[in-house]
């Protein structure tokens, strides 16, 4: 982000409404989001989105206008302009994609306050407006769109409760719990539905055939970029943005191994991805297909670079260079090689850009300066780069081709190209009445006979379980997939419990346990099923410090493993193994903590948050150790720390008594 990053700060002196006027007027000075040039508008441009042509905008209408896709009309005063340098605040501290969720949590806001008739103003917000906000997006949206509006209304109340624009008794939480997706569910139906995100085999077939049979344009640019999303499991966005100069020659211990250069997208850096060998020819051809079809577009571009006030003049047009005043004939021929395109012309010129007419002779002209600006205006709004990517040259990406030149129909212009984006690759892909899709016009069909459609999404899914099948680490799939987070793997497991429990019965069969010894030549106690439900518990597996008592079948996680911060762990004294990793945790967490505070030393952008999470951590860990090392505490003794650090320790089923307060343990009775 090349703005400043903001930081607002409310005067203890000032009363809420004029911290909040002060907090306005410090928003609307601000390059983030072109806040600047744009904030007494009611539309705001903010950009493009990766692999788009399409201008993102955030609407500042109502929640009764939005539900009607209509822009008008918009929120009153004064909410609207605090809801315009919310977004500005929030976008520079956390960014998002799109602005659309955030403006959903603000038109609640504003509804919520017009029903509870205590004005318009943001300091009029308390407990019930934010729950009946809530409670509209409840109403509006789907309960997982309703749980995302809620977030981005409880990060709101937080920021208006920490710059003193509101006061609130406690901490507001919105209370939604997250739905149930059915796709991290471990059952039958859960199954069926994440397997419906693949690919049929048929349309597997048809995409390998289409890819040697394309010849138009047209389809040689969809059918080689689908290709390479099945090279390596990449977002379109991300194959949108390939450079032409994206093949890899290996060397050293990627000797003979093909890499594509990808520009990464959520988060995750621009790197080179070695494909698999198999792949290695499909993604040469694909590739030498794009550069040789995209040829014309990008020798467009790199002309439009050296020259962007400058028209191109194709070679059959060259002579028209010195003319002053061009015909309707000498207009078709100079956009697209065609002097008998008289009619397309005039509609071209009169109508489309209202260019004045000269007189010729008895015939219609028009000045060529006239006509050099109208062709000019058709550059990409964002150029000389491509939309969404402001790292790279248009002349520089593949994403190219003429104007026109992708439909079916109309003539392609010859001194102007334009961008591919997301729609040129996924329509036709089918689902639409008003087009044969790709697949209908190369004589493709399911098995059954029904027409193919496909997402492009679905073979990032399909790459995605073949890597699980073929026994890829979690870490492997992430990196191989673009993903910063290993957890993000989960919403594109389409294998079954079977299928997961195959390479562990497979090594059993081999005789993988064979040689294993017991520990000891004593018998082994198992607790009987009455035990353990005496224990309290419903379920419970192995931590490195302990165990954790959580239903997994229930529900996954929701804390992402992070075990020393659940309060649904139990360390148990006495086992040695699991001591020493909570001391070595102690040793990197010291570390990291350390780390963080020489970044929040530098204004890192968002060390403050790593410098809290780690000393929470630390605490926790070192009031663990402590009870472990107490002399007091029984052999054996089960200790769990509440969400508040409150230890709970129990040994032979007893309950704890009243915590002490100095040390806030709850000591055995």
């Amino acid at each position: 982000m090349s703005a400043t990053v903001l930081i607002f700060t409310p005067q203890a002196e000032l009363e809420p409404s004029a911290n909040v006027a002060a907090f306005i007027e410090f928003c609307r000075k601000s390059e983030v989001l072109g806040a600047r040039t744009q904030f007494d508008r009611n539309v705001w441009e903010v950009g493009y989105q990766k692999g788009q042509n399409k201008i993102l905008r955030a609407i500042f209408s109502t929640l009764e206008a939005s539900a009607r896709d209509e822009p008008e009309p918009h929120l009153s005063q004064p909410f609207l302009d605090f809801a315009k340098a919310t977004i500005v605040y929030l976008h520079d501290k956390r960014p998002v994609a799109s602005q659309s969720i955030r403006i959903a949590a603000l038109r609640c806001m504003e509804a919520a306050l017009r029903e509870g008739a205590k004005g318009l103003s943001p300091t009029a917000v308390d407990e019930i407006v934010l729950d009946r906000a809530v409670g509209l997006a409840r109403d509006r949206v789907s309960p997982g769109a309703a749980y995302r509006v809620a977030g981005q209304l409880q990060l709101i109340a937080d920021l208006m409760r920490s710059k003193g624009f509101i006061t609130l008794r406690q901490r507001w939480n919105h209370g939604i719990k997250k739905p149930q997706e059915v796709g991290s569910r471990i059952s039958k139906d859960a199954l069926q539905v994440r397997q419906k995100k693949l690919p049929s085999a048929a349309t597997l077939r048809a995409l390998g055939g289409i890819f040697f049979q394309a010849v138009e344009v047209r389809d040689v640019v969809v059918s080689s970029n689908t290709s390479l999303m099945l090279c390596a499991p990449e977002r379109i966005n991300e194959v949108l943005r390939l450079r032409r100069s994206c093949i890899v020659e290996g060397d050293g211990e990627f000797q003979g191994k093909l890499g594509l250069r990808w520009s990464g997208s959520k988060g995750f850096q621009n790197s080179t991805k070695w494909l698999p060998t198999e792949m290695a020819p499909i993604a040469r051809q694909a590739v030498a297909n794009l550069i040789q079809v995209t040829g014309p577009a990008q020798r467009l571009a790199a002309w439009y670079t050296a020259n962007p006030e400058k028209l191109y003049f194709h070679e059959r047009a060259v002579h028209l260079r010195e003319r002053k005043v061009v015909t309707l004939a000498e207009v078709g021929l100079l956009l697209w090689d065609d002097e008998t395109a008289d009619g397309s012309a005039n509609i071209w010129a009169q109508i489309t850009n209202n260019l004045p007419k000269q007189s010729l002779g008895g015939r219609v002209g028009f000045l060529l300066a006239d006509v050099e600006r109208a062709v000019l205006a058709m550059l990409p709004k964002t150029f000389p780069y491509m939309p969404g990517d402001p790292e790279l040259l248009c002349q520089d990406a593949m994403a190219l081709v003429r104007v026109n030149e992708m439909h079916a129909t109309r003539a392609t212009y010859r001194c102007m190209f334009s961008c591919v984006d997301h729609g040129v690759i996924t329509n036709p892909f089918g689902g639409r009445d008003d087009r044969a899709s790709i697949f209908e016009r190369f004589g493709y069909t399911e098995d059954d006979g029904s027409s193919i459609e496909l997402r492009s999404h679905s073979l990032r899914h399909y790459l995605n379980m073949l890597a699980q099948v073929g026994g890829l680490s979690s870490a492997e799939i992430a990196i191989f997939s673009g993903r910063r987070d290993v957890k993000q793997n989960c919403a594109y497991n389409h294998m079954s419990s079977l299928e997961l429990q195959a390479p562990i019965s497979e090594a059993l069969k081999l005789g993988f346990t064979s040689e294993l010894e017991l520990m000891s030549n004593g018998p082994r106690k198992l607790s009987t099923r009455g035990e353990f439900r005496n224990q309290n518990l419903t379920a419970a597996h192995s931590t490195e410090y302990g165990w954790c008592i959580h239903d997994f079948a229930s529900e996954p996680c929701q804390m992402y493993r992070d075990c020393i911060n659940c309060e649904e762990q139990e360390c148990i004294k006495g086992e040695e193994e699991k001591e020493a990793n909570l001391r070595l945790l102690k040793s990197e967490t010291e570390y990291l903590l350390n780390q963080a505070k020489a970044a929040l030393s530098e204004e890192e952008y968002g060390a403050d948050n790593w410098v809290k999470h780690q000393s929470t951590t630390l605490e926790r860990i070192k009031l663990l150790l402590s009870i472990l090392e107490d002399s007091t505490v029984a052999h054996g003794a089960r200790i769990r720390l509440d969400i508040a650090s409150a230890p709970l320790i129990t040994v032979n089923d007893l309950h704890p008594n009243k915590p002490v307060k100095k040390s806030r343990a709850r000591l055995l009775t």
